[in-house]
């Protein structure tokens, strides 16, 4: 009874090295850990910001484009006005037609940035993207 009374009494004084040890250690995976959240935090911020940035610079680009087709519709018709009076020539119309195309073009590609720009946005906020 004496021996398991002193081991009961001696025992923790051995192995508070040993306790002290596991302290240390569970408290530098305790600093390591958050770290790591907030790295984790930090970095899910910036992919929101990058992602609202995207999709308002390509909502400004979509606004631009319109714009510019606008212009160029007019371009166009004032070219085959100005054909019907001999004022321009044929080749006068089809630059302004083509000018007209790549623009259509260019719209579309700003369009489908547009749509990226908006799932990456839903996907950087949490959306159900898997």
């Amino acid at each position: 009874m004496f021996g398991s009374l002193v081991g009961g009494v001696v025992q923790p004084i051995f192995n508070q090295g040993l306790n002290r040890a596991r302290l240390r250690n569970a408290q530098g995976l305790e600093d390591e850990y958050r770290f790591t959240y907030q790295q984790t935090l930090l970095g899910a911020g910036q992919e929101v910001s990058n992602a609202l940035y995207a999709y308002e610079t390509a909502g400004q680009k979509v606004a631009i484009r319109t714009n510019q087709l606008v212009a160029l519709r007019r371009a166009v018709d004032f070219t085959q006005e100005l054909l019907k009076y001999s004022s321009a020539t044929y080749t006068d119309v089809l630059t302004s037609q083509q000018s007209l195309l790549a623009a259509q073009l260019s719209s579309v590609n700003d369009r489908l940035q547009q749509l990226q720009a908006t799932t990456e946005l839903y996907r950087a906020l949490g959306g159900g993207w898997r």
